[in-house]
């Protein structure tokens, strides 16, 4: 039943004798070792049973029949998705009283047929975590690759982090929190942050092979909360940050070392307001950053730029900002969880806060933005769910689940009155094109999963409806830009391109979700399980977006032990994904009739910086350029296959491999649908095309011309779902279940994904060949290790048992007990980036711009490889009746200096500016971090 539920697990096994002869309707008996949670099965004609719908957790199992002694085992530890196999031979009653057993169970998951891998507990309260955002916990699965931050920039999006599933985009993949979703429908990725201190436990499935996995094109997170128990427990805890002992910034050109004082405080507790009836846990963290950043110009470029802008143009009197300044965040979590016990039923209400607010260091920037460019962010995220768990027979379960949230956000960059300036690949200043937005995303779920149990099958079908509701004011270049190639065009006034967006930014519209799924987990024989079903999923469009009504996928899976410590699991599967709000937004809101924008170039655009005003109303004589979907609008969906094994090496130590193949079909992209095809440059037929002075980047390239296909218009940016990619991964990884207080989990992947289009509003270079456009993805990433530990010395301070065993410790003992190492080794390829000329040097009327340097490819730069080493060293010390954790943790202890973006502007000429493929944004420089922590 592990394979019925994204909050669930189960246990599963077969009853003997000391012939290895069945035992049918021998009686299971299940129970929560911290609550009252308790199943009962009855073993069939084979001996097998299976018990499951049971929450994350440490369980004793109990088996009895006439003619035997009891077999007990109270070392289950069961976690989310996952199957625990107890397999009990029973011996005669004269021989023995009981069986008692206090080993762990195996490691390996017979019945599991996708690909994943779970973060138990203890990694998530012991690993080092920078931010405190337990989801940077799923990289440690090294079948994953974190969010290339080129994404990001390019696509002017905020880059708020996220991961890549088989390659695919990190907007296709899907968060649920006990059940219900969690994903910001305009991004694509996450909305509330929980305390780590509020999490039990979760599941990383790359693809999974049951039909209810689904909402998604990538992996998915299946995440469960902690419930209170009758044992009252909790903690409080306070870190502490000062930038004295962190590196240096590598890029910022600053006289010294930028202060910050980072101070988190927090606690939780849980416990039972009615013994093994109603229970509680509430968790809470309060983060205060104060810090320095500053940009990567040197006081002789910022005062050639000033003097620039005071010359000539809108932004007389601007003045770079130069050295260091200040950067705020704040954030607050709250969250808090109820479950009551209603014999054969259980009902769980959990209510959670976010309200984080960053100041002058909020998204997508680099270290060549000014301050007036950079932003702040305010996102305020509340939710209710609820999930009625009613065990209607042994046999038979329902689930309900239910979500009600709303994230609101509020971007805003540090100048607002515009216009924004960019000199290709040297400065961003002024009011940027992107940054500025408010929005309400409210999300309205409700979900009903049925789970039977008949024989060798378990039967589930469900189905589930979302409403989610978008209030959004995009100020997507209302402010005006102005792009000039140099410094030199800037002083003498000559942008070579200029955009802006008029109108009512304001848009409000909703979207409809539904999903139906059937399938079956069955098990034909011992050793040999198979999923198999259907998903359907609809999604009803604002109008006037298309509808595309065919989205059903097949789904199988099976997993094949030939004995006790092998496991063979491979499968098939199509998984739909969803449409972004931001990219529905722009369709709605720049449709000519709300919105529209303009685009002038070369002496136009010059005239018009040359005027020095902000304009409010449209240019007469240009042509509006506009948004719109393209008929025949389809579902996004990928493909997805694998194989692997799996070998149990004793002691909790398992080894595998697996190839994994990922197909994005009909992923989104947009082009320009208004352009005529292109022609070669020349000298001759320059003047003609509209361009005076034809650049080296230019000549012998590809333009197009200023007439149109649809002469009302002059762009039409057009949203398709034509896009694809492929994905082909082999990942070996080694794991070990922490026991005898140690535990590792180490991978290694490699993998290529190449792409035609990397994120909805990517645009080809020329849409009349988009052939060309076939390269590495901006997601690839070929080669990727990282390896977690954690060892503690001396018996387990939380382990009763391990107490005892060390009642009365000799002097070494008593120094080195106590004592916990929990390493993060992370040593990644580098990722692609796209080279660019910097300008609409091919006149295609399109931004962010597309045309490539000659003799370049797409996404054909890349980043150096990545190490990133984090060490979390601990103390325990026995206080009352806890212990208090004396932490020391470092983030990047090696402090090495990992390239997050270069800069890939190459410029107009023949050769390539100075600053081409050098670094523009690093990861963070070492950084310390010291900790109080009592837990009873």
């Amino acid at each position: 039943m592990a394979q019925g539920g994204r909050v669930f697990g189960s246990v599963s096994g077969t009853v003997t004798d000391s012939t290895g002869a069945a035992i049918a309707r021998a009686k299971v008996g299940i129970s929560g070792v911290d609550n009252n949670v308790v199943r009962t099965a009855v073993s069939g004609a084979d001996g097998g049973f299976t018990v499951g719908n049971l929450p994350s957790g440490d369980y004793a199992v109990e088996i009895t029949t006439a003619g035997f002694s009891a077999y007990r085992n109270a070392s289950v530890a069961v976690a989310v998705g996952r199957d625990v196999r107890v397999d009990a031979v029973l011996a005669p009653a004269n021989a023995k009283q009981q069986v008692t057993v206090q080993a762990q169970t195996e490691a390996l998951d017979t019945e599991q047929t996708s690909p994943v891998a779970n973060i138990d507990k203890d990694r998530i309260e012991e690993l080092p975590i920078p931010s405190r955002n337990y989801l940077s916990f799923t990289l440690l699965a090294p079948s994953l690759a974190s969010a290339n931050p080129a994404i990001g920039k390019q696509s002017l999006a905020a880059n708020e982090g996220g991961f890549s599933s088989g390659g695919l985009r990190p907007s296709s993949n899907a968060l649920y929190i006990d059940g219900v979703d969690d994903n910001d429908e305009y991004t694509g990725l996450s909305r509330t942050e929980l305390s780590p201190e509020a999490i039990s436990d979760f599941q990383v499935v790359n693809h999974g092979y049951a039909a209810q996995a689904g909402g998604s094109a990538g992996g998915s997170v299946d995440v469960v909360t902690r419930s209170g128990a009758n044992l009252q427990h909790g903690d409080a805890f306070i870190f502490v940050q000062n930038g004295a002992l962190n590196g240096t910034p590598a890029l910022e050109l600053a006289p010294r070392k930028p202060d910050e004082n980072r101070l988190r405080v927090g606690l939780s507790t849980g416990g039972a307001i009615q013994k093994d009836k109603l229970f509680y846990y509430v968790a809470a963290e309060q983060e205060m950053a104060h810090g320095e950043d500053a940009g990567d110009f040197d006081s002789q470029m910022a005062s050639a730029i000033d003097r620039a802008l005071a010359q000539t143009g809108p932004l007389g009197g601007f003045q770079v900002q130069q050295g260091f300044f200040p950067t705020t965040n704040q954030e607050t979590e709250l969250s808090g969880r109820l479950d009551r016990s209603l014999g054969t039923s259980s009902l769980m209400l959990r209510y959670a806060m976010t309200n984080n607010r960053s100041v002058n260091d909020a998204f997508n920037t680099d270290d060549l933005t000014d301050l007036s460019a950079r932003g702040s962010a305010f996102y305020d995220d509340n939710s209710v769910n609820g999930l009625w768990n009613d065990t209607i027979s042994p046999m038979l379960v329902n689930q309900v689940n239910f979500q009600v949230a709303q994230r609101r956000v509020n971007l805003k960059t540090g100048s607002t009155n515009g216009p924004g300036v960019v000199v290709a690949g040297i400065a961003q200043l002024g009011t940027p094109f992107a940054g500025n937005n408010r929005r309400y995303e409210t999300h309205v779920d409700l979900g009903d999963d049925v789970i039977l149990q008949h024989g060798k099958h378990l039967f589930q079908a469900g189905a589930a409806m979302s409403h989610v509701a978008l209030r959004a004011a995009d100020m997507e270049g209302f402010g005006g830009l102005y792009v000039f190639p140099s410094v030199a065009d800037l002083t003498a006034g000559q942008p070579d391109f200029y955009m802006q967006s008029f109108g009512n930014p304001n848009t409000n519209f909703d979207e409809v979700r539904g999903a139906a799924y059937m399938q079956d987990h069955w098990t034909p024989v011992r050793g040999l399980a198979l999923d198999y079903g259907l998903r359907y999923e609809v999604n009803h469009l604002p109008g006037p977006l298309p509808m595309d009504a065919d989205a059903l996928s097949p789904r199988f899976g099976f997993a094949w032990s030939p004995n006790k410590d092998w496991v063979v699991r491979g499968g098939f599967g199509m998984f739909y994904d969803r449409y972004l709000l931001s990219t529905i937004n722009h369709i709605r809101e720049f449709d000519g009739v709300h919105a529209e924008q303009q685009i002038a170039e070369e002496t136009e655009a010059a005239a018009l910086y040359q005027m020095g005003q902000r304009f409010t109303a449209p240019h007469v004589g240009i042509a509006p350029s506009i948004w719109q979907a393209q008929a025949g609008l389809a579902n996004p969906y990928s493909e997805t296959a694998s194989f692997g094994v799996e070998h149990s090496l004793g002691a909790q130590w398992t080894a595998s491999a697996e190839y994994r193949f990922a197909r994005g079909v009909k992923m989104g992209r947009t082009i320009n649908s208004n352009l005529l095809p292109p022609v070669v440059l020349t000298q001759a037929n320059a003047p003609s095309l509209g361009i005076s002075a034809p650049t080296p980047q230019q000549i012998g390239q590809l333009v197009f011309s200023d007439q149109r296909l649809n002469a009302a218009y002059d762009t039409i940016n057009q949203f398709q779902t034509e896009a694809g990619s492929d994905y082909n991964g082999l990942t070996a990884t080694v794991n070990r279940q922490f026991t005898e207080e140690f535990e590792l989990m180490a991978g290694y992947t490699l993998s290529k994904t190449t792409d035609n289009a990397s994120y909805d509003t990517e645009q080809p270079q020329n849409p009349y060949a988009l052939g060309e456009e076939r390269a590495p993805s901006l997601g690839d990433q070929r080669q990727r290790f990282v390896a977690s530990g954690l060892w503690v010395l001396g018996p387990d301070l939380d382990d009763p048992q391990d107490m005892q065993t060390a009642a009365t410790p000799n002097l070494l003992q008593k120094i080195i007990y106590g004592f916990e190492f929990a390493p993060i080794l992370a040593v990644d390829s580098g990722f692609r980036d796209n080279p660019l000329t910097g300008t609409d040097s091919n006149r295609e009327h399109i931004y962010p711009f597309a045309a490539r340097p000659s003799d370049y490819t797409r996404n054909s730069l890349k980043t150096p490889a990545n190490v990133n080493f984090d060490l979390r060293i601990l103390r325990m010390v026995p206080i009352w009746r806890g212990h208090l954790d004396i932490v020391a943790e470092s983030f990047n202890l090696l402090n090495k200096q990992n390239i997050d973006l270069i800069n890939p502007v190459y410029g107009l000429d023949s050769a390539p500016q100075n600053g081409f493929e050098k670094p523009i944004q690093m990861a963070d420089p070492r950084r310390v971090q010291f900790s109080l922590d009592y837990e009873y």
